[in-house]
């Protein structure tokens, strides 16, 4: 009777270890958010984001690890990359891209590339401090874009996949031998999203000087032209307020209670660039566009009108203001 119980247990416990060993551990798929920040904030400033890596290898029959628990990620490939990294795009053909690191610190000491292909082993002295529970474990990874692009407004996304090969064992014998070892090679998905919006960053108007002259059918015209830095391919307007002592939509220059009229026109035309409607100068109707398309500059001529009498001498002076609309 002892004999057959014994045997009956071991049996029991035979199948039961063979049941657990078929098992493996699971690993989440993950995402991470850079938020929504402008065209020049990511030309100019590294963004930051974090998420984890997570080995769930379920409720542990025995504590502590084993010398030979490991786990190991690598940055196997993307949905879009460059080089070493993945870059982030939207769905249009010919994106632009926004390069991504992929870090096991914050400050990306140990960054995950591509090409040339790294990777990082994590053994049960570092795993220690990554358990959550039981034989589950939690890998911080930290996601960096890489300053220097120039691109459009739109939704940038990339999925990132990550190889995590690991080798864990959920449960030891008296002899501290591994009796259900939980070992795998797979791929966990990232998926990283941000959102670019346009800006501009920079105003260029220089200041009309129309000289002197002794009366006003004598002052020659000015032609000179204004710039402005906005995002790539964005769409906006351009206004000139009427100044500060318009009268019926005419603009005028004052020395004290004395006005002279002028005017601003759109280009060499005649058509008066204001500051409403269709008055304003649309971003399509640039007269010249840099090369990485952020800066786009604008012509115009400004005149005294001829056909008001002359006012009494001194200098006369007025401000304009430029404005920008999305």
């Amino acid at each position: 009777m002892i004999k057959n119980a014994i045997r009956h247990g071991l049996l029991i416990l035979l199948l039961l270890w063979a049941k657990t060993a078929l098992g493996s551990c699971s690993l989440p798929s993950q995402s991470a958010a850079f938020g929504t920040v402008t065209s020049f904030y990511v030309n100019s400033t590294i963004n930051t984001t974090a998420s984890a890596i997570q080995v769930n290898c379920g409720a542990a029959l025995s504590l502590g690890l084993l010398s030979s628990d490991t786990i190991s990620l690598r940055l196997l490939n993307a949905t879009v990359s460059n080089g070493s990294r993945g870059v982030m795009q939207t769905e249009l053909a010919g994106s632009d891209s926004i390069p991504v690191q992929l870090c096991l610190a914050a400050s990306c000491g140990n960054e995950l590339t591509i090409n040339p292909a790294t990777s990082v082993t994590y053994r049960s002295n570092d795993l220690l401090s990554l358990i959550v529970i039981g034989k589950n474990f939690t890998i911080p990874i930290y996601l960096r874009t890489v300053p220097g692009a120039v691109v459009a407004a739109g939704n940038y996304k990339v999925r990132l996949n990550v190889q995590v090969s690991y080798d864990i064992c959920t449960s030891i014998n008296l002899l501290n031998i591994c009796l259900t070892p939980q070992t795998d090679t797979t791929v966990v998905p990232v998926s990283l999203t941000m959102t670019i919006t346009n800006d501009c960053t920079t105003i260029s108007a220089p200041d009309i000087n129309f000289g002197s002259a002794p009366l006003v059918n004598r002052f020659a015209s000015v032609s000179q032209s204004l710039s402005v830095v906005c995002t790539k391919g964005s769409t906006y307007t351009i206004g000139l307020s009427n100044g500060r002592h318009a009268n019926n939509n005419q603009r005028y220059m004052a020395n004290g209670a004395n006005l002279l009229a002028y005017e601003i026109y759109k280009g060499s035309s005649s058509n008066r660039w204001g500051p409403l409607d269709s008055e304003r100068v649309a971003s399509s109707s640039a007269n010249s566009t840099s090369t990485d398309g952020l800066t786009k500059t604008y012509n115009y001529t400004a005149a005294i009108l001829s056909a008001q009498a002359t006012p009494a001498i001194g200098s006369y002076s007025d401000s304009v203001i430029v404005d920008l609309s999305f």
